[in-house]
């Protein structure tokens, strides 16, 4: 066999073998699960009249919650936090949270 192809085929062994490795570490959970592309990880709603900060977006009680009024807002913030306004990222929500406390 030629190197060029042995080496190819050594590349592919290898990924492979990363990609089960961070599979199995992620069933363990040592590692986070990947989440889908778009996936929102966070959710900013109301609670007891201040924003709050969930994760995962379902949760139902806050893991942070703001010094920013509700009641402050403009009323179509106060809208969409009512619906809950989600995040994929981390900077997504100190961004939003930027912008609500601006």
């Amino acid at each position: 066999m030629r190197t060029s192809v042995k080496i190819a085929l050594c590349v592919i062994l290898m990924l492979f073998a990363a990609a089960s490795l961070i599979t199995v570490l992620a069933d363990l959970g040592v590692l986070p699960a990947v989440q889908a592309a778009g996936q929102a990880e966070w959710s900013l709603r109301e609670w007891n009249g201040y924003v709050a900060v969930f994760s995962p977006p379902d949760a139902q009680t806050p893991g942070t919650v703001t010094d920013i009024r509700v009641g402050d807002l403009p009323p179509a913030d106060r809208r969409s936090l009512a619906g809950g306004v989600t995040a994929e990222s981390y900077d997504q929500v100190i961004r939003l949270l930027e912008d609500y406390g601006a």
